[in-house]
């Protein structure tokens, strides 16, 4: 079996007048991601991280942020697409980790519900 990993990373600033997006679902904050789609940067990286393991560029060029079909698009969708593209390729998921860095919302209490969606989108287990 080869094993291929992946790195991704994703930086979004936080605005007023946005919903908070991450892991696939939405937080009570007051403040959200600025993007050209939902600005999930947690699935944003897992994309990236899947495509780089695959050798199929980034997100930005399978989804990029002047397409009209990717305005305010739920970001799961592209984590599902994402899964399809490698797949092509003859490669499956086999292992995430990530990090969010960041001070606010404390996302611990998040944690499960986002690990049940992104199982979910990938249709993986936990």
């Amino acid at each position: 079996m080869i094993i291929r990993t992946g790195f991704g990373y994703d930086v979004h600033k936080l605005v007023e007048g946005r919903e908070l997006w991450l892991g696939g679902i939405r937080l009570d904050y007051p403040l959200g991601l600025l993007g050209h789609s939902d600005a999930d940067v947690l699935i944003h990286a897992i994309c990236d991280a899947l495509l780089g393991a695959a050798n199929m560029r980034d997100i930005g060029y399978h989804f990029p942020d002047t397409a009209a079909e990717t305005l305010n698009v739920d970001s799961k969708i592209l984590l599902r697409k994402t899964i399809d593209l490698i797949a092509t390729k003859g490669y499956r998921l086999g292992n995430i980790d990530a990090t969010v860095c960041a001070e606010r919302p404390k996302l611990n209490p998040h944690i499960p519900d986002m690990q049940r969606c992104l199982a979910e989108v990938m249709d993986t287990d936990i």
